[in-house]
């Protein structure tokens, strides 16, 4: 058995990763500085850096972590029984809820991963892993009603949706007219359906 010499770490990874994000997503990553980062974290930066690494290694942990924070509050809402519409409804509640929360409104990924993709390969395909995530997850629900041949195109739409929606928050909308755009959209692309 190998003991690890030295302290023990004196942080919650979990709470410094959520601090993390909320800098990134409030600065964007270029301008997130690692003073910034290091004080909203609550750690130092030697620490900081022993911790999480270089300032990129910070930015991909904060978006695996910000993404799979998502994925479980908004996930019940499309595995809910229901009617597509309703379980669509729930869904962009959830979106909207988790956009909101926080210094910072809008999404994580969505809002500065984009920026730094056409540059960044490994960013790039975070990007469009989230994408294509978001949509499975979509295409499954939207699959257990909707008519044949809709799904794949019900399912881009709705991701499509789910990104305006990110903007619109980062725009500064708040939740009622966000929740409105929701629902215009799920029952415009629903009707179309039809």
């Amino acid at each position: 058995m190998i003991s690890r010499r030295g302290r023990p770490p004196a942080y919650d990874r979990e709470a410094a990763l959520i601090a993390i994000a909320e800098t990134f997503r409030l600065r964007g990553y270029a301008a997130a500085s690692l003073d910034e980062i290091a004080r909203e974290a609550g750690m130092n930066r030697p620490s900081l850096f022993a911790a999480f690494g270089n300032k990129k290694a910070m930015y991909l942990a904060a978006l695996e972590d910000y993404r799979r924070r998502m994925k479980e509050a908004v996930s019940p809402a499309l595995e809910s029984e229901g009617a597509l519409a309703d379980a669509l409804t729930r869904f962009f509640d959830a979106v909207i809820g988790f956009y909101r929360e926080g210094a910072a409104p809008g999404c994580l990924v969505f809002c500065t991963a984009t920026a730094e993709a056409p540059a960044d390969e490994e960013i790039a395909a975070i990007l469009a892993d989230t994408i294509s995530g978001i949509e499975a997850q979509l295409t499954a629900r939207i699959a257990r009603e909707a008519p044949e041949g809709e799904t794949a195109g019900l399912a881009h739409l709705m991701v499509s949706l789910l990104i305006g929606i990110a903007v619109q928050a980062r725009a500064g909308a708040d939740e009622a007219a966000l929740k409105r755009f929701a629902r215009a959209g799920v029952g415009a692309a629903l009707r179309q359906s039809v």
